[in-house]
């Protein structure tokens, strides 16, 4: 069994590809970003706002995978992987802050 060739087509000579699993990954990616945004919303949970940025360039980095595939390839797959870094910056940053709260609770 070899791996399955991604959907293409060709549109005035250029040819204009699509991966399925990248283009689930960006549905699974917004369905979840919506969600996230009203369950953080409802709940107080200290630093969301990074941890929504953070998943917010997730989503921006997949949205940049999709189109790559039909222009500007090597710009939108640096755009990608820019996402990508400033996200784990966010996530990192979030998390490092929200321990900083747990243990300046428990000290008290």
């Amino acid at each position: 069994m070899g791996r399955r060739k991604p959907f293409s087509r060709n549109c005035n000579k250029e040819i204009i590809m699509f991966e399925e699993s990248e283009i689930i990954n960006l549905i699974l990616g917004i369905v979840s970003l919506v969600i996230v945004y009203y369950e953080t919303r409802k709940k107080k949970i200290p630093d969301f706002q990074l941890f929504l940025s953070g998943f917010l360039f997730v989503v921006m980095a997949r949205i940049f995978t999709v189109v790559e595939g039909m222009f500007l390839a090597d710009i939108l797959n640096t755009l990608e992987h820019i996402c990508y870094g400033i996200s784990a910056f966010l996530f990192a940053a979030a998390c490092i802050s929200l321990a900083a709260k747990k243990t300046s609770r428990i000290k008290r």
